[in-house]
C-alpha cells in the first residue's frame, strides 16, 4: 500500500470519527450554549496549530521537504494558532468586535487547511519522513475540519430563543 493511501485512509477514518463525536456529543451540548459560549471550546481546538512547527526542528522530518512548503504549512497553521488566542481572548473578555475576530479566524484557518493542503500534496510530502507531523496530518487535521465546519455553523446560525444573545453570559 503506497503512503498516500495509508495517509488517505487514516485520515478519512479520522474525519468519519470526528464527525460522529461532534454530530452525537458536541454538538448537543453546544446546542444550549449562547453563540459566544458555544465557540469557544471549538476555538480552543484551533490554538495548537503551532505544532507544525516541529518542521523547523532538527531531525524531526525529512530534510528533503521544500523550504516553501514548510514554511507554508508551519506558519500558516502558527499564523491560525494566534487569531484563534486572540479570538477567545476577544469573546471572552465581550469585546464588541469578537464574532468579527472568530470570522477573520475563521477565513485565515480555513484558507491555510487548503493551500497547505495543496502545496503538501503537491511536494509529495507524504512520501518522505514527517515524524510525528504525520500524526498531525492524519489525526489532527481531520479535527480541524469538523471543528471549522461547527464553527462556521454558530457564526451563520440565528440566536437561540432558549437564550437571549448578550455580551454579560460568558462568565471571565
Amino acid at each position: 500500500m503506497s503512503p498516500f493511501h495509508v495517509l488517505s485512509i487514516q485520515s478519512t477514518f479520522s474525519l468519519i470519527a470526528f464527525g460522529l463525536i461532534a454530530r452525537w456529543h458536541v454538538a448537543p451540548r453546544l446546542s444550549n450554549m449562547t453563540r459566544k459560549e458555544a465557540l469557544l471550546p471549538l476555538l480552543w481546538v484551533h490554538v495548537f496549530r503551532y505544532a507544525p512547527l516541529t518542521l523547523y526542528a532538527p531531525g524531526q522530518v525529512d530534510p528533503r521537504i521544500p523550504a516553501d512548503v514548510a514554511a507554508t504549512v508551519a506558519f500558516g497553521d502558527l499564523a491560525a494558532a494566534i487569531v484563534a488566542l486572540a479570538a477567545i481572548v476577544a469573546v471572552k473578555l465581550r469585546v464588541p468586535a469578537a464574532i468579527g475576530l472568530v470570522w477573520a479566524f475563521s477565513l485565515v484557518g480555513i484558507a491555510d487547511l487548503v493551500f497547505a493542503t495543496m502545496k503538501a500534496v503537491g511536494a509529495e510530502l507524504y512520501k518522505m519522513a514527517l515524524g510525528g507531523n504525520w500524526y498531525i496530518l492524519n489525526f489532527y487535521v481531520p479535527m480541524l475540519v469538523v471543528s471549522h465546519v461547527m464553527i462556521l455553523h454558530h457564526l451563520v446560525r440565528a440566536p437561540s430563543p432558549k437564550r437571549r444573545e448578550s455580551p454579560c453570559v460568558v462568565p471571565v
